[in-house]
């Protein structure tokens, strides 16, 4: 089992991979429906389903709220459940061939939705609102980002890198087993960021040290050299990959607590030589300032949407949804 995020809250708005990732499953289940329908619930209940059966599988979860789920990837079956509400809505390309689509909204009382419907659209207005205040941090935040990046580019011996990274793919080249693809294992969100290490989890690690600068240097030289890898993403910046995974094989900045099964580490510190230390720092603190002031407003849209999900909660007929689980668990196994 892997814990991944397909999207994001970066500062460039949500940012998801949702499409790239379901075109290539042999099957897709798509979940339609409001706040408060029971669609987390019905992928939780699959999760639990596929480990009771002995499935390897991949939950996908909400950067909205961490607590809930986007998705679930049941890799033994080739089949992919997911939301596919906003702002992860997706289409159905093979309907009734590839594609399902289950719509829980249809079990929603409108008699009981209508009298709360002004309750229910301040709500939700006022959580696009903090939403837009969240992205609007998350932009300065990235100013400081480059600011930060250039600054650390001064006197850097990038030549020097990218011939490090050359070496490195020499040795990984031929291990790739599979397409390429591009997650996120941690995620902006209202409880702070949330970080997953499941993707080193029998993996030989090789660790890279040094500036975000020399990093990133490091990482395009190695992602354009290297085919079939899956590309881990910075949460505030998807253009900047923070480790790449081919085949056994994982290469990244951050090992959390794998830090006793590092095979090898990769020391890019001693290409750097800027002499803006102080300047450096300040623009990283201001990187971090604005990223929790981003995550105190996604914690104030959480708060909205579970407002508002407990209108559309009483107005449910839950009996409903346990018959499409059932008919899902059907499709599935």
């Amino acid at each position: 089992m892997e814990r991944y995020f397909l999207g994001n809250n970066t500062a460039y708005g949500f940012k998801g991979y949702y499409e790239d990732e379901l075109k290539n499953k042999s099957k897709v289940i798509l979940l339609k429906g409001g706040p408060g329908t029971g669609k987390s619930s019905i992928l939780k209940k699959l999760a639990a389903e596929a480990k009771k059966r002995g499935y390897d599988y991949e939950l996908w979860y909400c950067s909205g709220d961490p607590q809930s789920l986007d998705g679930v990837f049941i890799k033994d079956t080739g089949v992919a459940i997911v939301d596919a509400t906003a702002p992860h809505a997706s289409g159905a390309d093979l309907p009734k061939i590839k594609d399902y689509i289950y719509d829980l909204a249809a079990s929603l009382s409108h008699d009981k939705l209508t009298p709360e419907r002004e309750r229910i659209e301040k709500l939700l207005n006022d959580k696009k609102r903090c939403f837009i205040r969240a992205y609007q941090h998350l932009k300065v935040a990235l100013c400081h980002l480059h600011n930060q990046l250039e600054l650390e580019m001064t006197d850097l011996k990038q030549t020097n890198i990218r011939a490090y990274a050359s070496v490195v793919a020499s040795n990984l080249r031929c291990t790739a087993k599979s397409a390429g693809r591009k997650l996120f294992t941690q995620a902006i969100c209202p409880v702070g960021e949330s970080v997953y290490y499941d993707h080193l989890r029998d993996k030989r690690i090789f660790k890279v040290d040094g500036g975000l600068a020399s990093r990133k240097i490091f990482f395009d030289e190695l992602k354009g050299l290297i085919d079939g890898a899956t590309l881990i993403l910075d949460p505030l910046e998807p253009e900047i990959v923070d480790g790449i995974i081919v085949g056994d094989a994982a290469v990244v900045s951050d090992v959390g607590h794998f830090a006793n099964g590092v095979s090898e580490s990769i020391n890019l510190y001693v290409y750097e030589n800027s002499p803006e230390t102080a300047a450096i720092e300040e623009e990283k603190n201001s990187v971090t300032t604005h990223i929790a002031l981003a995550e105190d407003c996604l914690e104030n849209a959480r708060r909205n949407h579970l407002g508002a999900e407990k209108y559309f909660i009483e107005a449910m007929d839950f009996d409903r949804n346990g018959k499409i689980y059932a008919d899902i668990v059907k499709e599935i196994f």
